[in-house]
């Protein structure tokens, strides 16, 4: 992983990573009625779910603007079959695997990642409320963001979509279609591992997990 200090935001229309790192906390709207029914509607399924999607593809891709462009292939994907997404009973947890696997065709073809310098900082900036103290230099950035990366998908989910949305664990677990147990499990395993990656002996979960 490196930082592109030179690039910007090419024809991105979804704001600037900031307005997604961070936000109003656990309690935000993004996750406030999880309540999926047989009369949602296309449109407000992806305006509710649109910005963690995003935070997933630009936490892992590094480029607004690349993260934009696998945003709407997976709006593209969702209205082909809309019919039969809004009748499972987790059409949360399916667009979210939806947008993993768009994001991950992504990341192989464009290996290795550059990510933006306003990207990083943005993405970074979300997560110093785990790491609080510890970031000493660029380099600790540096190693924490590419630990980030490196976790295996499971743990990467739960920690983008705590850290980076902070969204409530309930809401995560929908997201994911895990059990509330299986999330917490996830993070703290998650915690453990960026823990070893930065030398220090724990990361605590400053923002509480309930």
């Amino acid at each position: 992983m490196t930082i592109d200090r030179g690039a910007t935001a090419r024809g991105y229309r979804g704001g600037t990573a900031v307005e997604y790192a961070g936000g109003a906390g656990p309690e935000r709207a993004v996750g406030a009625d999880l309540g999926l029914r047989l009369d949602l509607t296309y449109a407000a399924f992806c305006e509710t779910h649109e910005p963690a999607w995003h935070a997933l593809a630009l936490t892992r891709i590094g480029n607004q603007a690349d993260a934009v462009l696998v945003v709407e292939a997976v709006k593209a994907d969702l209205a082909h079959c809309w019919s039969q997404v809004r009748r499972f009973e987790e059409p949360a947890a399916y667009a979210w695997r939806l947008a993993n696997r768009h994001v991950a065709d992504w990341v192989a073809a464009e290996e290795p990642v550059e990510v933006e310098a306003v990207t990083f900082a943005a993405v970074i900036g979300a997560f110093k409320q785990v790491a609080n103290g510890l970031l000493h230099s660029e380099a600790d950035e540096v190693r924490l963001y590419a630990a980030i990366l490196e976790l295996p998908d499971r743990q990467r989910d739960v920690v983008i979509l705590r850290y980076l949305l902070g969204l409530h664990v309930k809401v995560i677990a929908a997201y994911l279609g895990r059990p509330v147990a299986t999330v917490h499990s996830n993070l703290r395993h998650a915690r453990e591992r960026l823990a070893r990656r930065l030398g220090v002996g724990e990361l605590p979960d400053r923002g509480g997990e309930l």
